[in-house]
C-alpha cells in the first residue's frame, strides 16, 4: 500500500525503470524528488545516429518521459502527451551521459503545460522541448 510520498515516488520509480522501453534505451533516474526529476541516459551504441552522436529520436524520448515523470511525481495520476516539441541544439557524443529534466509551466485542470531541457554532463545544451501533456480521465469520468 502506498502510504507516504516516498512510497508513492518508490513505486513511480519501479514502474517506470521497470518498462521495456525505458530499459532498452538505457533510461534511469538520476533524481527522484516530488516536482524535482532527473533522467539519464548514456550515448552508447544502442541509441546512436548514423553520425555516430546520440539520435533525435532517443532525445525526444528522453524529453518526454523527463516530462511525464515529473508530472507524475506531482499529479498521483495518468498522464499522456498530447504535444511534444523538441529543438536539436548540439549533437552529444558518444559515451556522454545525458540529463533531461522539466518544470511545470502551467496546470490548467487536465492540462499541463511543461518545459524540459536536455544537456550533457558538462553542461551542454543538446535539446529543448516543451510539451502538453493531459491527465487522463478515469473511466467512470472522473
Amino acid at each position: 500500500m502506498i502510504s507516504t510520498d516516498t512510497d508513492y515516488l518508490e513505486w513511480l520509480r519501479d514502474r517506470f525503470e521497470s518498462s521495456n522501453y525505458w530499459k532498452n534505451l538505457g533510461i534511469s533516474f538520476d533524481r527522484l524528488e516530488k516536482g524535482d526529476v532527473r533522467v539519464k541516459l548514456t550515448v552508447d551504441d544502442d541509441v546512436l545516429n548514423n553520425n555516430d552522436t546520440l539520435h533525435g529520436g532517443a532525445i525526444a524520448s528522453l524529453i518526454d518521459v523527463a516530462i511525464s515523470s515529473t508530472l507524475r511525481s506531482i499529479i498521483p495520476e495518468l498522464v499522456t502527451t498530447v504535444s511534444l516539441t523538441t529543438n536539436f541544439i548540439n549533437p552529444a557524443a558518444y559515451g556522454k551521459t545525458v540529463y533531461a529534466t522539466a518544470s511545470v509551466v502551467s496546470s490548467k485542470s487536465r492540462i499541463q503545460y511543461v518545459d524540459a531541457k536536455v544537456v550533457d554532463e558538462d553542461g551542454l545544451l543538446i535539446a529543448n522541448g516543451v510539451g502538453v501533456f493531459s491527465k487522463i480521465k478515469k473511466k467512470d469520468g472522473k
